[in-house]
């Protein structure tokens, strides 16, 4: 099947977006709001690491999941897939809420009073295609001030198989992970704005390295982000 109608407008506003407005260079020290989207097939533990990151950087935690309307839910519970057009709402929702924040005054705008500070976010989603990412990065853009980095939490479909057949108070159940990983596509080179962490060891290992490897990028962009603290 190829994608829906809905989707196809995302992607086109992404495209869009992403030619007519191209980032400007990172001005020196301009203060600017990160959001990291911990991203994944069902059970590789999204959830779990995005809510150790936010707690370690004192970021606002966001659950993804949360912005599916009621149908998504019930037809994820009921073992369904969801298809291209089910997900086209659920990511301009994500997408509206990364930008919900006002933009900051420019630093030479000097009639402005600086607003308060701006929250940084750690949010899950899945996030399993390229074009689906493609439609989150396109909201930062149009956004200005914001930067936005993904995480991709990379296990094998037999190890995710199992975690969703044991864990409690999900909606989505095992049957769903194969659904997903058909559907999935692994972020490639041409993606440099992800970073790959694999889930096949011990929880803290993981949650470990993904903080680390977090702030070595956060760092890399000067480190102004701790001004907004």
């Amino acid at each position: 099947m190829g994608d829906s109608s809905a989707l196809l407008d995302l992607q086109e506003q992404a495209a869009e977006t992403i030619v007519t407005h191209p980032p400007d260079p990172p001005p020196q020290r301009h203060l600017h709001r990160w959001i990291w989207f911990i991203t994944g097939p069902t059970a590789c533990g999204k959830t779990t690491v995005a809510k150790a990151l936010a707690a370690e950087l004192d970021f606002t935690f966001v659950e993804g999941d949360d912005f599916h309307p009621k149908a998504n839910v019930d037809k994820m519970s009921r073992g369904e897939p969801l298809t291209d057009d089910d997900r086209a709402g659920w990511l301009q929702a994500l997408r509206e809420h990364e930008t919900a924040q006002p933009p900051r005054p420019k630093p030479n705008d000097s009639s402005a009073s600086p607003p308060p500070p701006l929250p940084h976010m750690v949010m899950t989603c899945s996030a399993l295609k390229q074009h689906y990412r493609d439609v989150l990065r396109a909201g930062a853009v149009a956004a200005g001030d914001l930067r936005i980095g993904f995480v991709f939490l990379d296990g094998p479909e037999p190890l995710l198989a199992t975690r969703a057949a044991v864990r409690k108070g999900h909606f989505a159940g095992p049957e769903l992970v194969h659904s997903q990983f058909l559907a999935l596509e692994r972020p490639g080179d041409d993606e440099g704005d992800v970073i790959l962490v694999g889930v096949d060891r011990a929880l803290e290992d993981t949650q470990r390295d993904v903080t680390n490897k977090v702030k070595e990028v956060m760092m890399r962009d000067d480190g102004s982000y701790l001004a907004l603290q």
